[in-house]
């Protein structure tokens, strides 16, 4: 079960929905480069109680758009201006014959309390910003799972090997992510509400699971220095 499903119904069992919290404080974890099997029992209270709060204040707000994949000199593209010569992006298409833009945020609610939460308890934001970011993750993924677009690679986001952070612009104009869910992007280029992640992926005959080696940030990753990984096995 996906945190997000206990989130988004309301009448699952006491189980369910402990088996549900279980699962998103385990990626919260991951966030946090926890590695060992058993946390104090301190952070175990402080874990669930900020999980508790975010699913009742978060927002979650998703939308996609599909384009048909189109091989032109060598290069796969599609009829939006979104560069996707990149030779990540390129390996990520092999073998689809579509692709997906997605952009998911959880709503300025959560904005507003990590804030509060950063000049008044320290240990409680960082607590909750792992969680809201696996929150955040979780939701896209059930999201993605739902739709009837069978098989799909893994979401890559820009930001990520020779993928410049910058080509979120370019998506987030394409999905008009700015009128219909909230999301936009600073000059800095982060993403405003901060817990928002936006994504592209290939839809089409085959499936690249998520792993370290498909990854263009294997050789920096903080996650492998701390024997873990970023994202939850399905």
């Amino acid at each position: 079960m996906s945190a997000i499903f206990l989130w988004q119904h309301c009448n699952l069992s006491p189980a369910q929905r402990l088996k549900g919290i279980i699962l998103l404080k385990e990626s919260a974890l991951r966030y946090l480069s926890y590695s060992h099997p058993k946390i104090s029992d301190e952070m175990n209270v402080l874990m669930d109680s900020v999980i508790e709060e975010i699913l009742l204040i978060a927002q979650p707000r998703i939308i996609h758009r599909i384009f048909d994949l189109k091989n032109k000199d060598g290069l796969l593209s599609i009829d939006a201006e979104l560069d996707l010569t990149y030779e990540e992006l390129q390996k990520l298409f092999s073998g689809c014959d579509r692709c997906m833009l997605i952009a998911g945020t959880l709503g300025v609610a959560i904005d507003r309390k990590l804030k509060l939460y950063m000049i008044e308890d320290m240990a409680r934001y960082v607590a909750m910003d792992a969680a809201a970011s696996a929150l955040i993750e979780e939701a896209c993924d059930k999201y993605t799972e739902e739709l009837p677009f069978g098989k799909m690679t893994f979401r890559y986001g820009p930001g990520y090997g020779s993928v410049p952070l910058a080509l979120q612009k370019q998506l987030l104009r394409i999905l008009d992510a700015p009128k219909r869910i909230g999301l936009s992007i600073s000059p800095s280029l982060l993403l405003e509400p901060q817990k928002s992640i936006t994504g592209i992926v290939g839809v089409g005959i085959s499936r690249e699971k998520k792993s370290c080696e498909a990854c263009g940030q294997i050789d920096h990753c903080l996650y492998r220095r701390n024997h873990t990984v970023c994202y939850q096995s399905k």
